[in-house]
């Protein structure tokens, strides 16, 4: 079984080139088209830029999390049963954090949208 599978895996990585590859023949060829200036809604392009900037700064406020949890720890803050929900806890610190820097990011494009 775990032969099969190794195969399967081996031949999906190497097979999914050939499936992507572009068409190009005489009669229909596949050319990048850029989008255009009202392809999307206003709101999207706002929903995109808040995901963008929620995953950009995550990145950042993770360890930042985890020192500030430890820091807290060290000076006698409660901590979770199992390192399961200390991590949980965390996670969650630096995704509310990510989401206060995208709130404070949207909030400022408004007010200057605004002048």
């Amino acid at each position: 079984m775990k032969r099969v599978l190794a195969l399967l895996l081996i031949s999906l990585t190497v097979l999914s080139p050939v499936f992507s590859a572009t068409l190009t023949n005489s009669t229909y060829k596949y050319e990048y088209e850029e989008y255009g200036e009202d392809e999307f809604p206003d709101w999207s392009l706002d929903l995109r830029r808040a995901e963008q900037i929620f995953f950009g700064s995550f990145v950042i406020t993770l360890p930042v999390s985890m020192g500030v949890y430890t820091l807290a720890s060290s000076f006698g803050m409660p901590t979770g049963t199992s390192s399961g929900v200390e991590m949980l806890k965390q996670v969650a610190g630096a995704a509310a954090l990510s989401g206060v820097i995208a709130l404070a990011d949207w909030i400022i494009g408004e007010m200057s949208a605004d002048d």
